[in-house]
């Protein structure tokens, strides 16, 4: 996942995931998401690590290394508001932003 405003809010909608899912996630930092929050997220439905970069503006979610997502809102604020999922097709675009968050 590739958002840079994480937070809690974030997390209430991963733990919602299978056990056997690990996530990355890509974030500028600018939510206020602590090590005791990923930490305490581990101890209950693992496997989650959180990673800084600046290099991404816009949201994407990556599944299985192979299916590309943008999305147009934060994830932490989905349900407040309409917005968009977009499918990326383009197989040259969907290996770039793999290959970013490797």
């Amino acid at each position: 996942m590739i958002d840079n405003y994480v937070d809690v809010n974030t997390l209430n909608i991963l733990c919602k995931k299978n056990k056997s899912v690990d996530v990355v996630i890509m974030t500028a930092g600018k939510g206020n998401l602590s090590t005791k929050d990923i930490t305490k997220f581990n101890a209950q439905y693992p496997k989650l690590s959180v990673k800084t970069t600046t290099d991404f503006h816009d949201r994407f979610l990556i599944i299985d290394k192979v299916e590309v997502y943008h999305i147009g809102a934060f994830i932490k604020d989905a349900g407040k508001k309409s917005f968009g999922i977009t499918k990326i097709e383009d197989e040259d675009l969907v290996n770039s932003l793999v290959n970013k968050v490797r």
